[in-house]
């Protein structure tokens, strides 16, 4: 019996110290690195979304707006996660501002994201299945209306969060100074939140993409029988393949590598929010189980792996991302060489001031001597030669011919 106990207590000893590897390398060493890529890849994608090529199509809104969202996310979990251990503790039990919107903020960013990419599929779908109706509904108008709307949405919908905590002043002695003081409003109000931040985007997502692949497997599958059933004539080919074709073909290619890439982050934000949902609502559900600190950390790395992963998508799935993005960095190389150009200009040119010798001084002199003796030698010729510039007068210039012509001589009087 006593071996018994002993093996249990040896089990549970190695699973906490797993369990504690885990959370420990979770906040200690992905989520620190999740936090910092994540913010200097959103920052270069808005870079490269802001170009006049990319700008131009009205789905680099959307991602300009995901990639704030996702930053803020990043910089929310830093406050809320990261720092505790540095702290000594939450920093929502240090201070009232983040006890009420620590919560609050990560709804808020989360949702953004959310129903940023939602939308992105949104204009993915409308350039797919209604393309010739395109720009009629999706336009930059259309387009900032609804980031304004559904960020002052999300604003209101979330302002419930800080109402139900209070914090606990002048109580130093206390380890939990920020309490839940309305448990019944957040269990309600949590429940719809997160339908709405996580179920409703998941649910859209799913709908939008599927759609999205059908009809781009289809449209696929139809320019191969096209091409199947055109005849293999030479000139039929070359009086087809105009201009204004290729360009045609070369907008479909660009439209195409948008979509796939924009697929892409739609479904690297499914997999990755997913955990999360089935989490939380497990945890609502069966209220009585104690908190599962390992699920808890896993999920919630998850969840900001996914804003620090779209930098990676984008460049792995569009070449234009990528042609955009090494112009980026070319473009900061020459200004940093022009900027060194004309300090290195001066430099050459005091180095060349500073090599003269004095030894080629005394052949200017020589030279100088020799120019003056040359100049006094002209003056005295052109004033020993002096041109008249007296009128001709009265002078007879007569002009005869050995043979006349035509028997007449002709002459020329003044």
């Amino acid at each position: 019996m006593a071996d018994f106990n002993t093996n249990n207590t040896t089990t549970i000893n190695n699973s906490s110290t797993a369990t504690n590897i885990i959370i420990y390398g979770c906040i200690h060493l992905v989520m620190p690195c999740a936090v910092a890529i994540g913010i200097i890849g959103n920052l270069l994608s808005i870079l490269v979304f802001a170009r006049r090529e990319m700008i131009k199509f009205c789905v680099s809104i959307f991602t300009i707006v995901l990639a704030l969202s996702d930053i803020l996310l990043l910089i929310t979990s830093l406050f809320n996660i990261i720092l505790t251990d540095y702290l000594g503790g939450l920093l929502s039990d240090k201070s009232a501002f983040w006890c009420h919107f620590h919560g609050y903020f990560d709804l808020l960013f989360a949702a953004l994201s959310g129903y940023s990419v939602v939308f992105i599929s949104v204009e993915r779908w409308f350039s797919v299945w209604k393309p010739f109706d395109k720009a009629k509904y999706v336009t930059f108008k259309t387009t900032i209306i609804t980031v304004i709307s559904y960020i002052s949405i999300s604003i209101i919908a979330f302002s419930w969060f800080p109402l139900t905590l209070s914090y606990n002043y002048g109580k130093h002695e206390s380890s939990e100074q920020c309490r839940l003081a309305r448990p019944t409003v957040y269990k309600i109000f949590g429940t719809f939140s997160v339908i709405f931040t996580y179920i409703a985007p998941f649910i859209f997502l799913g709908i939008l993409n599927t759609l999205i692949v059908y009809r781009l497997h289809a449209r696929h599958n139809t320019s191969i029988q096209r091409s199947m059933a055109t005849p293999t004539n030479s000139t039929t080919d070359s009086t087809l393949a105009t201009a204004s074709t290729r360009k045609r073909q070369r907008q479909r290619n660009t439209d195409r590598n948008i979509t796939f890439m924009l697929i892409a982050v739609a479904i690297a934000f499914m997999v990755m929010s997913f955990p999360y949902q089935i989490y939380w609502f497990y945890m609502q559900i069966h209220q009585s189980t104690p908190e599962n600190k390992t699920l808890f950390t896993l999920t919630q790395t998850f969840r900001y792996l996914n804003c620090c992963c779209n930098f990676f998508l984008y460049s792995a799935t569009s070449s234009l991302f990528r042609r955009e993005l090494r112009e980026i960095f070319q473009c900061s190389i020459s200004t940093t060489s022009n900027s060194k150009e004309p300090t290195h200009v001066q430099t050459t040119i005091h180095n060349r001031t500073r090599t003269r010798t004095p030894s080629s001084l005394p052949t200017y002199s020589t030279n100088i001597d020799n120019a003056t003796v040359e100049r006094k030698t002209l003056l005295v010729t052109s004033t020993s030669l002096k041109i008249s510039t007296k009128p001709v007068e009265n002078v007879n210039l007569i002009a005869i011919s050995n043979e006349p012509i035509n028997g007449y001589s002709a002459t020329f009087k003044k």
